[in-house]
């Protein structure tokens, strides 16, 4: 079977944007364009569960109304995406709640508002049992991130409880944000972890990861969580890039190079000597083993996981919360030294790649948990082969994080690939004085 087409080449969600205001593209056949290349995925152990071409095609007439009268609702407009099928998507059941009542599902609060923004649900991606949980530190979204690092969908939604979407965006070649953790209502999300597990945001680049967090973000009295407040992608008034101090870990190679040339402030890169991944583990499996107690007794693995969510004491977890506050204290004396973490990843063909999948936590899996632990916003960078890395800054900086990542991703050599590869500036980076 031949590889399915990517959609038109379009280099950013902005120019896809203009090319549908402008009226060269009309939402209908982007919407059909890119429904032909989803539907070889639309199979058996496909990266698509279901494709929602139909509802698709009437939402994207609406928008071609909206914009023959001239009204345009911001840079979504029109653009179809892929959800993953850890987020609730209005009259679908949910697999992590297979008894509720078709009629009385909604949308995921990030699914409803990129609705609200006139963006075009088209695809529900495949998602591992119960989001990977099973699969621990090797849990990998990678149906949605394969979807956008193959440019089927400019952007995808997924949820991350442990990292999965970041590892999947560094697989797949695209990027992943996970923002601060509340900024994005967790209402209609699998319950993957409830003080853990956030909607989450797969895109061509760090750029569009940031328009669409803008969408997505927001007070929601529906989710315990939320910090009351949305964000703004803004980058423009985010601190300049030469007054910046970036940790890198020493073996960072084209990171170092491409920092230089920004002529960013280097600090030493803090080791963190608190055992980050297991305190991680045992609070999933407290949370998840709770959450999904019924789905989890149904197969072997399932049980497995139970088992041990059951043998955990209250002293168990509570220490895992105290060691979790340590982690954001450890994280926040960090960010007093430098503005951004970041940490390279190689490929698993690399001999001194780290073994995702070991029993002994590799560095970037003891790196995410941390930031996981302390809710603060990462992104992972899949673009360009041989220089893959994640980021972390301190909770609410998604502009810093996304304005350093952005001119590093144009910095680094060319290579990998994504829905957006522009080096040109954003309109907002560009109307900077």
């Amino acid at each position: 079977m031949p590889a399915p087409a990517p959609l038109p080449e379009f280099s950013s969600l902005v120019d896809l944007n203009g090319a549908l205001r402008a009226g060269r593209l009309k939402a209908r056949d982007l919407v059909r364009a890119a429904a032909r290349a989803l539907s070889q995925e639309a199979r058996p152990g496909g990266a698509v569960r279901e494709l929602l071409e139909e509802d698709a095609l009437g939402a994207a007439r609406d928008v071609e109304k909206e914009l023959a009268r001239g009204r345009t609702r911001g840079l979504l407009q029109g653009a179809p995406f892929a959800v993953s099928e850890t987020l609730s998507l209005a009259r679908r059941v949910p697999p992590w709640n297979p008894g509720a009542d078709p009629r009385r599902v909604e949308d995921a609060a990030a699914v409803a508002r990129l609705r609200g923004a006139r963006s075009i649900p088209l695809a529900l991606a495949s998602s591992p049992p119960l989001g990977g949980l099973l699969a621990g530190p090797a849990a990998a979204e990678s149906a949605a991130a394969s979807l956008v690092g193959r440019r089927l969908v400019p952007f995808a939604l997924a949820v991350d409880f442990n990292g999965n979407v970041l590892r999947g965006a560094l697989e797949h070649a695209c990027c992943a944000l996970r923002p601060t953790f509340g900024l994005a209502s967790a209402f209609g999300i699998a319950p993957l972890g409830w003080t853990l597990a956030s909607a989450a945001v797969l895109a061509g680049s760090a750029e569009d990861c940031g328009f669409v967090l803008e969408r997505i973000s927001g007070a929601d009295s529906r989710s315990p969580h939320s910090p009351g407040r949305g964000f703004r992608y803004a980058p423009q008034y985010a601190r300049p890039l030469d007054q910046l101090r970036v940790a890198v870990a020493p073996d960072a190679g084209p990171l170092l190079a491409a920092l230089a040339d920004l002529r960013s402030g280097l600090a030493e890169f803090p080791v963190p000597d608190l055992p980050a991944t297991s305190t991680l583990e045992t609070i999933l499996a407290a949370e998840a083993g709770e959450a999904f107690a019924d789905l989890l007794a149904a197969s072997p693995e399932g049980r497995a996981f139970l088992d041990e969510a059951r043998s955990l004491a209250a002293f168990d977890y509570l220490r895992a919360m105290r060691l979790r506050r340590m982690a954001q204290e450890w994280l926040s004396a960090a960010l007093e030294r430098a503005d951004v973490l970041l940490l390279p990843w190689r490929h698993s063909h690399d001999p001194a790649s780290p073994d995702l999948s070991g029993e002994v936590p590799c560095r970037l899996c003891e790196f995410l948990a941390l930031a996981l632990l302390a809710g603060a916003p990462v992104f992972a960078s899949g673009k360009r082969a041989g220089a893959l890395f994640c980021a972390v800054a301190r909770p609410f900086s998604e502009n810093t994080l996304l304005r350093l990542v952005s001119t590093l991703e144009k910095a680094l050599p060319q290579g990998g690939g994504g829905w957006a590869g522009s080096n040109r500036p954003s309109p907002r980076e560009s109307s900077r004085v």
